[in-house]
């Protein structure tokens, strides 16, 4: 007999407060899986999913006005804590990358260049200043692919490593634009499999220095990919599109 997300796993079997069934559901609907509910203590509940590396948890207290959540929804990876804006996007993002064991090789999906022309005017601009920052590394190549998401990935690829800027498509004014994408804007993955988009922390120059030997421009410090855009608005450039800058 198949478990409910609402079965405690407890020998007295206690009873679920609503709230717990709630969050429950609400895992079960996003994940497609029950989650497991456990009574830690008469005073607290403990909500969880896991799938792989990942571990999705919510802890209930009980208090002097009945069962409340402490905190928000945490997300795990190979139990330690991890970031997140929104976690359930965050949570497909890293369950579609991620290898089965942390010491698997990961990888980066293989995206096709796409037709220049039909670029937004952010990618473009973007795309001209990384290869213009790469000229003269014929070791490196630089394209525009799309992902699953119909997202806009910038790709530079090289025989050490393969790193990918994803941009969000977005209508301004009528017209159809792009912007870094909040989660994992700067993505790296070496050849023999580390993922190293944590470390690099959205920064440029650290991307860039796994992909090359030795950085063009590494002296000018790191570009981050989040501050790139608020760094500029307001300013004429933010109305001709966002140029990541060194």
């Amino acid at each position: 007999m198949t478990s409910s997300a609402f079965e405690v796993p407890s020998k007295e079997q206690e009873f679920v407060p609503i709230p717990v069934q709630r969050e429950a559901a609400a895992i079960a609907e996003r994940t497609g899986a029950d989650p497991l509910i456990e009574h830690e203590s008469t005073t607290v509940i403990r909500v969880s999913h896991t799938s792989g590396r990942l571990r999705v948890e919510a802890t209930f207290r009980r208090g002097s006005r009945g069962w409340k959540q402490s905190g928000c929804l945490l997300l795990l990876k190979d139990g330690k804590l991890h970031d997140y804006t929104d976690i359930w996007a965050t949570y497909a993002e890293l369950a579609r990358s991620l290898p089965p064991a942390a010491d698997g090789p990961a990888q980066l999906p293989v995206l096709p260049p796409l037709d220049e022309d039909e670029f937004p005017t952010e990618i473009q601009r973007n795309l001209a200043f990384l290869r213009q920052r790469l000229s003269g590394r014929s070791d490196v190549a630089v394209h525009v692919g799309q992902d699953d998401k119909g997202r806009y990935v910038l790709v530079m690829a090289s025989t050490k490593a393969t790193v990918h800027m994803v941009f969000e498509p977005e209508w301004r004014h009528g017209r159809k634009g792009a912007k870094l994408t909040v989660t994992n804007p700067i993505r790296v993955v070496t050849a023999d499999g580390r993922d190293l988009t944590e470390e690099a922390n959205g920064k440029l120059n650290k991307a860039l220095s796994h992909l090359l030997a030795t950085p063009p421009g590494s002296e000018g410090g790191e570009a981050d990919a989040g501050s790139a855009q608020e760094g500029q608005a307001g300013g004429p450039s933010s109305r001709k599109g966002t140029v990541l800058r060194l």
